[in-house]
């Protein structure tokens, strides 16, 4: 495979304030502004979110409502310059919404000039009235979904922390109770606080921001010990015993600098309900303070399915994306280094999350490759993705000679006509490289293969499969 061309592409937002919108031109508004449309969410027909431009029933876009957004990308939490402690403990205790009227006795005759400032910076979005398509008029603001993540954390570093000797103090007495920080606690020993307290520079939890830091030191100390324990650790049961609070939050901050320090991802060390994307391969990432390395992290950099967006920068030198259904093939799959070293390796636990969809819109043009089981779903799954990022995604390891050689795994007759009726939808209406194989299913009633029980046959090959699809990219 070849090796990432220089200059290779750089995404330096990977999803912000516009996911399912489209500017809306008006006049008067300030630089670094812009309007974008309010977005409708729906959900599909497998029940998953999707987001849309509003029309009206002529299919044309509904202006009478819009945010005001930043212009230009924004690196995660920047405060604009001026903003006092006061106001921005104003801004950062929006809740879900402030009224504009509120906003008006917060901040007086300053109010336009706040709001704009914190629109550019990338900290609030502005829903607006509009008439005739000219004049707009402010009805409340929101915390962006970068904010939004960090925000209890930057409040409790405004509003001050207890003496700052004794927590310095408090946590390496925690962190000497426990063999694995070792030698975390020694940067931290050499880190002794001034008037704020300070990350250590070299710091394995990655992050630079000292609450983050702290909740991450604490999270470990109370993990380590209870790890190998047969009752399972939950996610809110490692916020009740190390923060005092099952209801606080893992923020994605949080959750990173945590499995930074344990050396594990977030998923794997705790149980939960959210939904997490895996992703292995060449790419770096920027949440709020903290710094993650997918082609670094064992086995793989977990990312819970909303956390993508509130992710700040990206860097990715990948030369394609390959989607992998279940989740003991992914991990196969992580483990050939000719692919994981050009290639973004993601598992996603079967249909497409809007947060990935997102993330392949945004990564275009990247090539798009998916390995999924040799059954109706899975070729389902790869026609709904393709729908819903409008691109080709191309399948490998799916063949018909391999549906005809693999075992079929058991289903009840009515799952099993189900299958069948699906097969033989997509064998006429589904991607042209798979209708073959949908025909297969199809003839044999619906039988089904997973694709674990053919590593034999497809994993050798896999890298050069996936050559394969690099060849067959017109700019290539």
């Amino acid at each position: 495979m070849s090796e990432p061309e220089a200059g290779a592409p750089r995404f330096p937002l990977l999803i912000g304030e516009t996911h399912g919108r489209e500017p809306v031109p008006l006049p008067g508004l300030p630089a670094g502004v812009i309007a974008v449309t309010v977005p409708r969410v729906t959900r599909t027909v497998d029940d998953l979110p999707d987001v849309r431009v509003p029309r009206d029933r002529k299919g044309r876009v509904n202006t009478r409502e819009v945010d005001l957004v930043a212009a230009a990308p924004v690196n995660g939490y920047a405060p604009p310059p001026g903003l006092s402690t006061r106001d921005l403990i104003k801004v950062l205790t929006t809740g879900d919404h402030k009224r504009w009227a509120t906003i008006e006795g917060d901040f007086g005759d300053r109010a336009w000039d706040v709001a704009v400032a914190l629109i550019q910076c990338g900290a609030v979005t502005l829903r607006c009235r509009v008439e005739r398509a000219v004049h707009f008029a402010p009805r409340l603001w929101r915390l962006t979904e970068i904010w939004e993540d960090v925000h209890e954390d930057k409040l409790d570093e405004l509003r001050g922390r207890p003496d700052a000797l004794a927590l310095h103090a408090e946590l390496l007495e925690a962190m000497a109770q426990v063999p694995q920080l070792a030698n975390e606690r020694e940067l931290l020993a050499a880190t002794p606080p001034g008037r704020t307290l300070q990350v250590p520079a070299s710091s394995t939890s990655g992050t630079g921001d000292w609450r983050v830091y702290e909740i991450a030191v604490r999270a470990a100390c109370f993990w380590w010990p209870a790890h190998d324990s047969p009752q399972p650790i939950t996610a809110k049961a490692l916020a009740g015993n190390a923060l005092r609070n099952t209801k606080s939050a893992w923020t994605a901050s949080r959750r990173q600098a945590f499995a930074n320090l344990i050396g594990r991802p977030f998923d794997r060390a705790v149980e939960e309900t959210d939904t997490e994307l895996r992703i292995r391969g060449p790419l770096q990432w920027r949440v709020g303070s903290v710094v993650a390395d997918a082609a670094a992290c064992r086995p793989w950099l977990g990312l819970p399915a909303r956390g993508l967006r509130v992710l700040g920068m990206i860097d990715c030198d990948a030369d394609g994306i390959v989607l992998v259904e279940n989740e003991d093939a992914f991990q196969q799959v992580c483990k050939i280094p000719e692919i994981v070293d050009h290639w973004l390796c993601i598992w996603g636990a079967g249909y497409a999350t809007d947060g990935l969809v997102e993330f392949l819109r945004t990564m275009t043009p990247l090539p798009v490759a998916a390995w999924q089981d040799l059954d109706a779903h899975g070729i389902r799954i790869i026609h709904n993705l393709t729908e819903r990022i409008e691109r080709h995604v191309t399948p490998v390891g799916m063949d018909v000679e391999l549906y005809r050689a693999g075992p079929k795994y058991k289903q009840e007759p009515s799952k099993l006509e189900k299958n069948r009726e699906l097969a033989s939808e997509l064998a006429m209406e589904g991607p042209l490289a798979l209708r073959e194989l949908a025909a297969e299913i199809a003839a044999n009633g619906g039988e089904g293969c997973e694709h674990e029980t053919l590593y034999a046959q497809v994993l050798p090959t896999l890298s050069a499969q996936l050559n394969e699809v690099l060849v067959q990219q017109p700019d290539r």
